[in-house]
């Protein structure tokens, strides 16, 4: 009885030991071929299509692309230029001629009421400490409406009167032009002169 049971543990060890020893080799065996370096190369989808749009778009050799101008070319640059001082110029005189006076001894800040008889005025206003006769001198559009101012004096910096497009009274700070319809439109610029028709200052109405 002692004998059969010895064997069969003995039986039971050497299957242990040989299922050991066969699972180690699988494992040993499956890690090599896992490590090992693949002898092929994978290309996906996404590489084939760089290396076909790299095949596509020819390499451009800029050592040898010529910089020499044709004359048609500097003919056309000359003419550009030439054009563009035109605009230049055109621009500046177009500026100049509503720029306003530096150094005018009275000035135009604002107009109000524009469009409406009503309520239009053009506000002047005196840019010196000294006293400014206003006698002969007007305010004018491009449409040839004019304003002459009558013997009334700016007495200080700073003093203003207005000067509406409607009937009034005037007085030492508001005078009145008597026209039943509005004068001043947007966009145009008034411009006040001196006795001497000098230009004085000017104002572009918003």
């Amino acid at each position: 009885m002692m004998n059969s049971f010895g064997k069969i543990l003995l039986l039971l060890l050497i299957n242990i030991l040989v299922s050991v020893s066969a699972t180690l080799a699988v494992l040993y065996y499956w890690e090599n071929i896992h490590n090992a370096e693949k002898p092929y190369t994978l290309i996906t989808s996404e590489e084939i299509e760089k290396t076909e749009q790299k095949a596509s778009s020819p390499e451009i050799d800029y050592a040898i692309v010529s910089t020499s101008t044709s004359p048609l070319t500097t003919l056309t640059v000359e003419i550009t230029d030439s054009i563009e001082q035109s605009d230049i110029s055109s621009t500046e005189e177009s500026i100049d001629e509503i720029a306003p006076v530096r150094g005018s001894l009275v000035f135009i800040p604002q107009a109000i009421g524009i469009g409406d008889v009503n309520l239009e005025a053009v506000r002047i206003e005196s840019n010196t400490d000294d006293a400014v006769s206003l006698a002969g001198w007007t305010l004018e559009d491009s449409e040839g409406n004019i304003f002459s101012f009558p013997n009334i004096q700016m007495i200080r910096k700073g003093f203003f009167l207005e000067v509406y497009s409607r009937s009034g009274h005037d007085t030492p700070y508001e005078l009145y032009w008597g026209r039943s319809v509005a004068v001043w439109q947007s966009g145009e610029t008034i411009e006040l002169k001196d006795a001497k028709g000098q230009l004085q200052s000017t104002y572009r109405i918003p």
